[in-house]
């Protein structure tokens, strides 16, 4: 008997409905707080791009709450959903690529919160054991919508090179990679373990900061930046080869 893909999903949307009202909520606060520094306001543009990556999001989320064989909204995963929320602000400032007075530090607040509150989902769920699948997959799906958010910010304001979006779409690519190979009928082995890959990625997220703070500058920040793409980069390569079957040392 084939089972209706409606009834199959139908629990996925309750959980769906609420996992996108809380970034939402999230990108409100953050909207109402950046309101008060910002003399002149968001822009019409600007409210649109937030808009458009909240959608974004809450395509990821269905997704992502679909596969995942539990589902519930624990306490790390409403800060994993944060996370969220400040990104979508941030990309806000694709139109506003040099903003002053105390919006100035807008950019930089909003990564940091983002970026950093990984570490504090992590911490709670360890401490009140509520680790689960779905939280596992947002975190992932987070990490990468917050590298790739950031640098395409930063690129755009001209403070990092171009190639450092390379390091933003390192996941995206990764990913699309994958799925041609297995389309193709070719393997697609498990990641092998790496001790440089997570320092690479906090690296990553490091000098996606220092470009989006107003100091020290942009001289700063261009040359951190294209000195951690290429570790970056060839990393991801290795990652890549290894995945591919190629023995590497």
């Amino acid at each position: 008997m084939t089972t209706d893909p409606l009834e199959r999903r139908r629990p996925t949307v309750p959980q769906w409905g609420r996992a996108t009202a809380g970034c939402a909520t999230a990108a409100l606060l953050a909207l109402f707080a950046l309101e008060t520094i910002w003399p002149d306001g968001p822009t019409i543009t600007f409210l649109g791009i937030v808009a458009g990556v909240l959608v974004l999001e809450s395509v990821l989320l269905f997704r992502t709450i679909d596969r995942a064989s539990a589902r519930p909204l624990t306490s790390a995963t409403w800060v994993t959903l944060t996370r969220g929320g400040a990104v979508a602000v941030l990309a806000g400032f694709l139109v506003v690529p040099t903003p002053d007075g105390p919006t100035a530090w807008a950019p930089a607040v909003l990564f940091a919160l983002a970026a950093g509150l990984d570490a504090v989902d992590g911490l709670i769920a360890r401490a009140t054991d509520s680790a689960t699948e779905l939280g596992a997959r947002l975190d992932v799906e987070m990490d990468g919508l917050v590298v790739l958010v950031g640098s395409v910010v930063a690129v755009v304001a001209d403070a990092v090179p171009l190639a450092f979006l390379a390091v933003g779409a390192a996941r995206y690519l990764f990913v699309l990679g994958s799925w041609w190979r297995r389309r193709r009928g070719r393997p697609v082995l498990e990641l092998p373990p790496s001790r440089v890959r997570r320092p690479l990625g906090a690296l990553a997220m490091a000098a996606v900061w220092l470009a989006l703070a107003p100091v020290p500058g942009r001289s700063i920040s261009y040359v951190v930046a294209a000195v951690v793409t290429v570790p970056f980069l060839a990393n991801f390569c290795r990652d890549w080869l290894a995945v591919c079957g190629y023995d590497l040392p």
